[in-house]
This record gives structure tokens, sequence and C-alpha cells, in this order.
């Protein structure tokens, strides 16, 4: 075999180790994420969930019902309670949120008050998270 072959080769499999382990990472950063969000929407759930002997449409009908609150943050907020929301409710988000720059911060927050709806929220945090 020649040594210009070789060497291509060589590198090829480097270039596919180096892609492999790029695409691994993103992966689990990714499954991560999602394992947090699933986490505090279960957190969410629980909450919305009746206790004792309540029949199951009654609790079915609470659950609806915080679903669609929960849905909509408390408008008004300040920034520091913006923030303070974040993390004692949203804890995923907030895992994210606390990634971004100041700046990137006062721009969620911006977001926030134009929609308060925490799925939109979470989208911005999102979007400014991948932006440069």
């Amino acid at each position: 075999m020649c040594s210009v072959h070789k060497r291509s080769t060589r590198r090829a499999r480097v270039f596919a180790g180096l892609l492999l382990l790029l695409v691994s990472f993103t992966a689990q950063a990714g499954d991560d994420y999602l394992s947090i969000l699933e986490a505090e929407a279960d957190d969410t759930d629980e909450v919305s969930q009746t206790a004792g002997s309540a029949t199951q449409a009654a609790a079915q009908a609470t659950r609806v019902k915080h679903d669609k609150a929960s849905e909509v943050i408390e408008a008004g907020l300040s920034f520091n309670g913006f923030e303070e929301m974040l993390n004692d409710r949203y804890s995923g988000s907030n895992f994210l949120y606390v990634k971004l720059s100041d700046k990137k911060r006062k721009r969620v927050y911006k977001f926030y008050k134009s929609d308060n709806r925490i799925t939109e929220i979470r989208e911005e945090i999102v979007r400014q998270l991948s932006s440069s």
C-alpha cells in the first residue's frame, strides 16, 4: 500500500471517529435537556392531581384546569421575579436559561413581557441559546 493511501485512510478514520464523538456528544446533550423537561412536566402533573377520594372525573377536570393555567406565567413580573419564578417552577427551562449571557436573558425577559406562555418562553430560551 502506498504511503499516500495509508495517510488518507488514517485521516478518514480519525475524521470518522471525531464525527462519531461529536454526534454522540450532541445526542447526549439533547437527551439531557429532554430528560430535564420531562421531569419538569412530571412535577407539574403531580401538582395538578387531586389527593384523597376524589372521583376520576373530578381529578381529570382539575388536571385540565391546571394544565391550561400552567401554560401561562403570571404577567407583570419584574426581571428578578421572572428569574425567581423560572428557578422555582421550571427548573428544566432555568437550567438552560442560566447559561445565557445577561444580554440574552434580558431578551428572554422582554419576550416574556409580550408572550407569557411557558412553551413559547422555552422556545425563546432555546433560540437565544443557539444563536451566536
